[in-house]
């Protein structure tokens, strides 16, 4: 009995081995992005309420993530999360946390083209915060300190 009980975590090792750190599990997967802070120093107060009211707003979307995109694990998927032509640098993971620096080319819109991101990830959950900041001369002061996170969760099989 004794030597039964002794093979059991062993059992639950290899059973681990099928799946390399940071791989995903193909599917349908939900992506839930939030601007969680964006401050402008010195702005007026009307320019600052309406970056406040951006606050807690999210956009939802839903992809299917093939087999092929899953084994490529969190490193794509995370540098896939902005649009333009972003790399990611000094990128590190294991043991189900991750950190690197986005850098991105080619903006438009809200981003910055340099953000720090954090974040945790299992086989079916990446979650990531990214900040930095957006340096535009329209801008008060000319400068913007923002905030994202970002929740993706696989939620079934791909659709049709």
């Amino acid at each position: 009995m004794k030597h039964a009980i002794a093979t059991l975590p062993l059992i639950a090792i290899l059973a681990a081995c099928g799946q390399a750190d940071g791989e995903l599990n193909p599917g349908n997967w939900k992506n839930t992005m939030a601007m969680t802070k964006f401050e402008i120093p010195g702005a007026p107060p009307e320019v600052a309420e309406r970056a406040k009211a951006m606050l807690g707003q999210s956009q939802t979307t839903e992809a299917c993530m093939s087999p092929e995109e899953a084994k490529a694990g969190v490193r794509t998927m995370s540098s896939g999360m902005q649009q333009g032509d972003c790399t990611m640098e000094d990128f590190k993971q294991g043991g189900g946390t991750m950190s690197g620096t986005m850098v991105c080319k080619g903006m438009t819109g809200i981003g910055a083209p340099k953000m720090a991101m954090t974040g945790t990830y299992t086989p079916d959950k990446v979650t990531m915060v990214m900040s930095g900041e957006v340096t535009d001369d329209k801008l008060p002061g000319g400068k913007a300190n923002m905030e994202m996170s970002l929740t993706s969760e696989r939620i079934g099989e791909c659709k049709g």
